[in-house]
């Protein structure tokens, strides 16, 4: 089951990242228990297969998940997913927190050049 966002560790680094709170929830699984397929963690999750599918697939763009496939006994074959290296998960979260940083430093120093009405025109309306 997803666990909801608090300001912690997990969401600063989802944050940076530029990853769902179901990708780093599935990240976190794959740490504990390597090699799980689609299926499995879905069940975990409590999430439809295609959602899991679509959050590995962005994990393993991003370099934070592999797959590998095994034959069965039976005929064909199923993907398993692994987390990246820990070491390279540190690796990669400090190179994108350190750009969302500077971003982030980017962005308070155009806010101070905004007016209130631009600003505020910004809103969403409902």
């Amino acid at each position: 089951m997803e666990v909801s966002c608090s300001p912690n560790l997990k969401c600063v680094l989802k944050c940076a990242l530029n990853i769902s709170c179901i990708e780093m929830d599935i990240y976190l699984i794959l740490l504990k228990n390597p090699g799980l397929d689609v299926e499995t963690i879905a069940k975990e999750l409590e999430k439809d297969e295609s959602t899991v599918y679509k959050a590995l697939r962005n994990l393993m763009d991003r370099g934070l998940v592999r797959r590998e496939y095994r034959i069965l006994r039976g005929g064909g074959y199923k993907y398993l997913y692994y987390p990246a290296d820990f070491e390279e998960f540190k690796k990669i979260a400090r190179e994108a927190m350190e750009e969302w940083l500077k971003n982030f430093d980017m962005m308070i120093k155009n806010i101070e050049k905004v007016e209130k009405e631009e600003f505020a025109s910004l809103a969403v309306v409902r």
